[in-house]
């Protein structure tokens, strides 16, 4: 477990990051961490409870390994214990709970700001599905952390009470042929009144069913990310 203020967890060590347990919100979330080195910011992807054969934790692997050449630190977390999975599993109680995933970002977050090897970074946030919603509302929690979102896929209506509140430049992504997901982000950008943008991958089912489909989030999400967070001073 890597504690508070400890430097040891530095991009000097494992290229394939580093295993990381940090305290948020009174549990202890695993992640993986890694932090190129003169990183400019830190993309904090958060995963949820999503079905396993759509391969979420390969894609936001890919994904972090792809946001690294943009010289962004990725924490990839996990938002839920194993003991909360298998709840899940009989309740279906935290698959869409916003309230604590949000609030467990935000505390992954705190504890980054924390440490002297990390608070240096500005802190983006990016999420899939129902986590993408997550995202949004933990901009709105602890709007002074959040420098930028990203929330892919389809939330549903998870995010649009947060969304008028969030004051992060914030972009949400889709593929053409996925229309309630289309929508349901049209909806959601009507209602964000920072700086936003919509892309829908054109072509595209679903975001990342083949590796075009893949590229094209990788291109846009990490150009996003690396365009709005820059280092604290």
């Amino acid at each position: 477990m890597i504690e508070q203020n400890d430097e040891n967890y530095r991009s000097i060590a494992n290229p394939q990051g580093q295993l990381v347990r940090i305290g948020a919100e009174a549990i202890g979330l695993n992640g993986i961490l890694h932090i190129p080195q003169d990183a400019r910011g830190l993309i904090i992807l958060a995963h949820g409870i999503e079905d396993s054969q759509k391969n979420p934790h390969q894609n936001v692997v890919a994904l972090a390994s792809a946001f690294q050449q943009h010289g962004l630190a990725t924490l990839q977390l996990d938002l839920f214990s194993s003991d909360e999975l298998a709840l899940d599993e009989r309740t279906a109680f935290f698959r869409q709970n916003i309230d604590i995933m949000q609030q467990r970002i935000v505390g992954a977050a705190e504890w980054f700001l924390e440490n002297p090897s990390t608070d240096n970074l500005s802190i983006g946030y990016f999420g899939m599905n129902e986590v993408g919603a997550a995202a949004i509302a933990a901009a709105t929690t602890r709007p002074d952390i959040a420098a930028a979102v990203v929330a892919v896929g389809d939330s549903g209506d998870l995010g649009n009470e947060y969304a008028p509140r969030v004051l992060a430049p914030t972009l949400l992504l889709a593929a053409e042929g996925d229309k309630d997901a289309v929508e349901h982000n049209r909806r959601l950008l009507d209602l964000l009144t920072s700086e936003k943008k919509l892309e829908i991958v054109p072509g595209e089912a679903a975001l990342f069913e083949n590796q075009h489909g893949f590229d094209e989030v990788a291109r846009l999400v990490g150009g996003w990310f690396a365009h709005w967070l820059v280092p604290i001073v």
